[in-house]
């Protein structure tokens, strides 16, 4: 298989790159809930039950309209310049956070904050995916995934120091120490150049430098955001968002929440803290060791392996809410065990490369920045509901309900999702979906 004239050395610092992008969304999706603990133990800032929510929630709306619109920009206008530009938001935005002086100001920066994570989303892991050879694609996805769950480890880790040396004040360091790191990446990313695949399809370069491929449809820019929605795409963009709304129910539901909802697993202050941390450095090692697994053991059998457990984890969580003693911190903890580590191996590295893959690169970050944009709105609600459902109902009934959301997803993952394991862009481009099969069309 060619591989154009981009060297394997080239193609993994594009992922590494793309990596770090995601290590600054799951930093600052996940510092939150430090905040949150922050606020709802010592009372820094005045606030009502629709604030809370809002605050956890924000950055996720603002995902939601960042991945829409720049995503949508970069299939009409490349990959690059965004790629770099938005970085930016990264760098302002926590730091305006961090100053913050009341709840409001949380809410509006980590808005603005959350337009760059969804830009990130929509464009970060498809310039990568598309620099990759085709027979290792899913690996680059899978290194650039795995650094999301080692930022949300950081952002506890960073919760707990601050904590233990800032007490209460901890939130400003939490909020803003993400601004450096972001720095140094934006500076990494000015030498990149702009996607091979993406000139080729818009004609802007000849196919022999894109990663495997043979690229034969050139770009329309009156391509609409519609077409995602009509004929074979129309099922395939389906499928896509029904399973990531399903992960992101659970992910953003629970996640957001993780250290108040161990306190009910019998830990309490900062403890909380470094367990969560530990938990998503699990999920890291998890995600880091199965990297590869994508490309050999392939997307649909990781992902059906991943809900399945996912679902028997939070049954676990579901179950200790209402025991007592070792059986509660037995069953607390093994059902975080399979829930971080299981999803880092199955469907949290394969969400993302679903919705690259099955459109073409005419609608690639369309679909990414689509596919992200729905989600985030999902997340947000799951997120701004948790509160009111936990008053209502409580812990325990809040954990049953994500694990039949998790089982509809197994399910669903059984019924529908194909797997491209194996193919080409292109081929899966020219296939016909057909029952959770790709049938390549004969010529």
């Amino acid at each position: 298989m060619p591989t154009g004239s981009i060297s394997i050395r080239s193609y993994r610092k594009y992922a590494l790159l793309s990596g770090m992008g995601y290590f600054l969304d799951g930093y600052n999706l996940t510092v939150v809930a430090v905040f949150t603990f922050i606020l709802s133990t010592y009372g820094i800032m005045q606030y009502t039950p629709f604030e809370m929510g809002f605050v956890s929630g924000s950055a996720l709306l603002g995902a939601m309209a960042g991945a829409i619109l720049l995503g949508r920009y970069s299939d009409l206008s490349g990959r690059r310049y965004i790629y770099i530009l938005y970085v930016a938001f990264f760098i302002i935005f926590p730091l305006l956070s961090s100053i913050s002086t009341n709840i409001i100001e949380v809410i509006v920066f980590r808005f603005l904050l959350g337009i760059g994570i969804g830009a990130d989303y929509a464009i970060g892991p498809v310039y990568s995916t598309e620099m990759y050879p085709d027979r290792k694609r899913g690996t680059g996805y899978g290194m650039v995934w795995a650094f999301w769950s080692l930022g949300a480890s950081v952002a506890f880790i960073i919760g707990y120091s601050g904590f233990a040396f800032l007490g209460a004040q901890s939130w400003r360091l939490a909020l803003g120490f993400s601004a450096a790191p972001a720095v140094g990446l934006i500076l990494l990313r000015a030498g990149i150049p702009e996607s091979e695949r993406w000139k080729s399809a818009s004609g802007k370069t000849s196919t022999k430098n894109v990663q495997g491929t043979h690229t034969r449809k050139k770009f329309d820019s009156k391509t609409s955001l519609s077409s995602i929605f009509r004929g074979d795409y129309g099922k395939r963009t389906a499928i896509i968002w029904i399973q990531w709304i399903l992960l992101d129910i659970g992910s953003y539901g629970f996640g957001l929440y993780a250290p108040l909802i161990i306190g009910n697993f019998g830990f309490h202050g900062s403890e909380t803290f470094l367990i969560t941390s530990s938990l998503y450095a699990i999920g890291f090692i998890g995600a880091f060791v199965s990297m590869s697994w994508n490309d050999t053991i392939g997307r649909r059998p990781l992902q059906i392996f991943g809900f399945g457990f996912m679902a028997l984890g939070m049954a676990l969580m579901a179950l200790a809410v209402n025991l007592r003693g070792l059986s509660m911190i037995l069953s607390g903890i093994v059902g975080l065990i399979l829930w971080f580590g299981v999803e880092n191996i199955g469907p949290g590295k394969t969400m993302g490369l679903y919705a690259i893959e099955l459109l073409p690169t005419r609608l690639r970050s369309t679909s990414m920045g689509a596919a992200t944009g729905i989600t985030r709105l999902v997340s947000f609600l799951s997120a701004f509901e948790f509160p009111y459902i936990a008053v209502t109902i409580g812990a325990s009934g809040f954990l049953y309900i994500l694990f039949f959301v998790m089982l509809g997803a197994f399910l669903f993952t059984i019924l529908f999702t194909p797997e491209t394991r194996g193919l080409t862009l292109d081929e899966i481009e020219d296939a016909v979906y057909s029952r959770h099969n790709l049938v390549q069309k004969k010529n």
